[in-house]
């Protein structure tokens, strides 16, 4: 699962003194956070590369007439719905893992693949199943028992009184 999150904003000096803004991004995947910065022209990019190939979410505008902390604000919350609705998509676009710049994600994979290092230590056994409709007989056609939902069914109705 890959969730994203734009908690805030900063204003950097640049070398010939200007300042401009640099978002601080937080990239939770496989329980790790990424932190990454970007400058508002890198989403506009992403932006302009997507609507390409995509039909791209609404994005924030561009021309802003004063960069006050308010302004600044609700330019972190459109990017930050931004990127939450490109993460959407299944597949996840490339071009948005590469802006992201996941460490161990390569560009061409999707969110719910995994690298070949990952792949190689996972090793998947089916233990249980899982059936929803819990006051059904078992399904004939499965190989596995119903563990929890026998375990459910007699912590709920086994008749212990008499004991």
């Amino acid at each position: 699962m890959l969730s994203v999150l734009i908690p805030s904003f900063r204003q950097v000096q640049g070398n010939h003194g200007k300042h401009f803004t640099v978002f601080q991004i937080e990239v939770y995947s496989s329980g790790k956070c990424h932190k990454i910065e970007r400058r508002y022209r890198a989403f506009h990019s992403l932006h302009k590369q997507l609507k390409h190939i995509l039909n791209a979410p609404e994005f924030p505008p561009k021309k802003v007439r004063n960069l006050n902390p308010k302004v600044l604000e609700q330019r972190r919350k459109g990017l930050e719905s931004y990127i939450q609705e490109l993460l959407k998509r299944k597949p996840v676009p490339k071009q948005l893992l590469n802006f992201l710049s996941l460490p161990g994600i390569s560009p061409a994979s999707s969110v719910n693949s995994f690298t070949a290092e990952e792949s190689r230590e996972i090793i998947h056994q089916p233990v249980v199943m899982y059936n929803p409709h819990l006051y059904v007989e078992d399904d004939r056609t499965s190989t596995l028992p119903n563990i929890v939902s026998k375990g459910l069914l007699m912590a709920f109705y086994s008749s212990d009184e008499g004991d």
